[in-house]
């Protein structure tokens, strides 16, 4: 294990690529994705070397083994189109290196706890500037790059993928305000700017599992008898006060108009069917991960001129492209991992985004769904609960 000193740098070093990455997300041009994947594989290369090997967790094995299912499929030519199969290989590795040294960073709790609050800061800040963004800008990124949408929330290409963003992170907002620190109302009060704007992006799946982990969050916090019921009504009421009063702010209209309109939905059902056919096709192997986008069209049930990249179903999507192994290997860590992060209360962002793959693409981006990690990595620390000494606290 990393002394508490080299944790601390690593994790600010990791916090700043993993910003950078999130932050570019917008960009069509692959340079920023490659800088920030680069990095972390010389970052990991690094940390391997200084650290002492310590003894394989099944965990570990399941991410060794979806690290190695791309080059495993390249490597048995299973692949229909080798390049897109390379570049999603390299994708999923640098998901796992990211595990890997969020872990290594987070192992302190002193350096855990204080990174979990940098970004529930970060996220507040970018919901903050998201909203103001979305109604101001005309669409344009950060006021400046033109686009062809109505509306832009922060650096995110799409909606759902900022209300996947949110919700990873409230529940980090909620748990601070359900601290017993003299910030709690500020922290409450920031959740619910945090779940309005989830509502004003007008992500369906997004503002119903935003709602979820409230009520969620204040259950388990009643459960866990962390604060005693009056308090805990209290603080459910002003959050729930919190969304209410940035919902009369941002409106729902737009929320109210999507949900008029089924066409969409009725849409990714056809794209699904067209996903599970391909993956009768090849249950045991896949087509390659990456390749949806290549393959889809054989199997098209419709064209309304579109281009469909993703099936808007990120667990059927992976058993068309790495087949039932690849999917199990997925399944099996988010089922080990929904028992901790409903504990935990934090961690419970990690359930919504797994559930929300269920109607969208949300673990497709590389700036969004290296989050998932880290707070799984945080997750696992946590779990591991190593002694503090007195490096830490220094």
């Amino acid at each position: 294990m990393l002394s508490f000193r080299d944790q601390r740098v690593l994790a600010r070093i990791l916090a700043a690529l993993c910003v950078f990455a999130t932050m570019t997300i917008w960009l069509d041009a692959a340079y920023a994705e490659r800088c920030f994947q680069a990095s972390i594989l010389i970052l990991t290369a690094y940390v391997t070397v200084r650290r002492k090997i310590g003894r394989p967790t099944l965990l570990m094995a399941a991410l060794t083994a979806i690290a190695l299912w791309g080059p495993l499929q390249l490597a048995l030519s299973l692949s229909v189109y080798q390049y897109e199969t390379y570049i999603a290989a390299l994708r999923w590795t640098t998901l796992i290196a990211t595990f890997f040294l969020a872990y290594e960073a987070l192992q302190g709790r002193d350096t855990r706890q204080r990174a979990l609050t940098a970004l529930a800061i970060f996220a507040a800040a970018l919901a903050a500037l998201a909203t103001l963004q979305a109604f101001t800008s005309h669409g344009r990124y950060f006021w400046l790059i033109p686009t062809d949408q109505m509306y832009v929330f922060g650096p995110f290409q799409s909606t759902n993928n900022y209300a996947s963003f949110i919700e990873l992170t409230l529940p980090l907002a909620l748990w601070e305000g359900l601290g017993r620190g003299r910030r709690r109302n500020v922290w409450l009060a920031v959740a619910g700017m945090m779940a309005a704007s989830v509502v004003a992006s007008a992500s369906r799946a997004g503002s119903i599992l935003i709602v979820a982990e409230i009520l969620s969050m204040l259950a388990v916090a009643g459960l866990r008898r962390q604060l005693p019921r009056r308090q805990l009504v209290a603080v459910g009421a002003i959050t729930l006060v919190a969304l209410a009063l940035g919902v009369a702010v941002t409106g729902v209209e737009n929320l109210e108009y999507k949900l008029a309109f089924a066409d969409s939905f009725m849409q990714r059902g056809e794209i699904l069917q067209s996903t599970v056919a391909m993956v009768k096709d090849r249950p045991w192997t896949g087509f390659g991960l990456g390749t949806f986008p290549a393959v889809y069209p054989a199997y098209a049930l419709f064209d309304i001129g579109f281009f469909v990249n993703h099936a808007h179903n990120d667990w059927a999507e992976w058993m068309s492209e790495g087949g039932l192994p690849f999917f199990l290997l997925l399944a099996g860590i988010a089922a080990a991992s929904a028992l901790p992060a409903i504990r935990s209360g934090w961690g419970l962002g990690i359930v919504a985004v797994f559930l929300h793959g269920l109607v969208d693409y949300p673990m497709q981006r590389t700036g969004l769904a290296i989050w998932v990690f880290v707070i799984g990595a945080a997750l696992a620390a946590e779990k591991n609960r190593p002694q503090i000494n007195a490096d830490e606290r220094r």
